[in-house]
């Protein structure tokens, strides 16, 4: 099992190696006025750090939804990672699942395959804020086991919340002004969901990444499908190819970022 997901992360890097031959130009970058470089405790990276610092090798597992099943994202993510540490043998197994929730991971027995880890990174969030009618309480209580559970199954591993990304629903009810039919608008639950991942990070010791505010905020998720190379399809809730190259760029570029001020190499 383990051999087919290290293939599929294999196959996204070589995807990801290709559209860097594409120019990118970084949108506006607003973040949580906590998180005002993108990556919130970054301390809790530190795991992940030492061990490329050591020279590796270092292992990589995220678990997820169909940002990770499509692979650009991680890809991405992957070939910098690589690019920017090419004597440590870093190696990604992403396990993706299009319409997943946080409860595949609770599902999921054993956690790991192998040996454990030095970086766990859990991208749930966005199928939970389409649910209206999600529990926030209960899904709290489920993220806070599950951060319990990665932690007992790799005590050594550095463990990243990447917080649900800006979303939305073409119902109407609309306030973004760049869409002049109000069509467009996220639903409610979404920045709730935000707001548990976010401070569930924060008390638990476990870094956190604004992924709404990395790709522009509110109203983002219309503004990246406009013009002639979209990076965002026209349902509002997934990247196009490019789309998924520069977001992977962005979280590379905060976790770059969070080393060099920990003073790593």
């Amino acid at each position: 099992m383990i051999g087919a997901l290290a293939l599929t992360a294999t196959l996204a890097l070589a995807a990801g190696t290709a559209a860097q031959e594409r120019p990118w130009t970084p949108l506006p970058d607003p973040v949580s006025a906590t998180c005002p470089a993108g990556l919130c405790q970054p301390e809790g990276l530190n795991g992940f750090f030492a061990a490329v610092e050591r020279g590796g090798p270092v292992q990589i597992v995220q678990f997820g939804d169909s940002h990770t099943a499509g692979g650009q994202i991680t890809g991405s993510l992957l070939w910098r990672l690589q690019s920017r540490w090419p004597r440590v043998d870093v190696r990604m197994d992403a396990y993706g699942v299009v319409g997943e929730t946080l409860r595949g991971l609770q599902a999921r027995t054993p956690l790991f395959v192998g040996s454990a880890p030095d970086l766990v990174i859990i991208a749930y969030g966005t199928n939970e804020g389409f649910d209206d009618l999600l529990d926030p309480l209960a899904y709290e209580r489920l993220l806070r086991e599950q951060i319990r559970r990665v932690r007992q199954a790799a005590p050594s591993a550095s463990i990243l919340i990447v917080g649900a990304p800006e979303a939305m629903r073409g119902e109407g009810g609309g306030t973004c002004a760049n869409d002049p039919e109000r069509r467009w608008r996220p639903p409610a639950m979404l920045s709730v969901v935000r707001d548990v991942q976010h401070r569930v990070a924060a008390e638990m010791g476990v870094a956190f990444w604004d992924w709404k505010g990395r790709m522009g905020g509110e109203c983002s998720a219309h503004a990246l499908t406009l013009g002639a190379e979209p990076l965002m399809r026209q349902d509002h809730v997934h990247f196009t190819g490019a789309g998924g190259d520069w977001i992977g760029s962005l979280l590379f570029d905060d976790i770059v970022a969070a080393q060099a001020h920990r003073g790593g190499r």
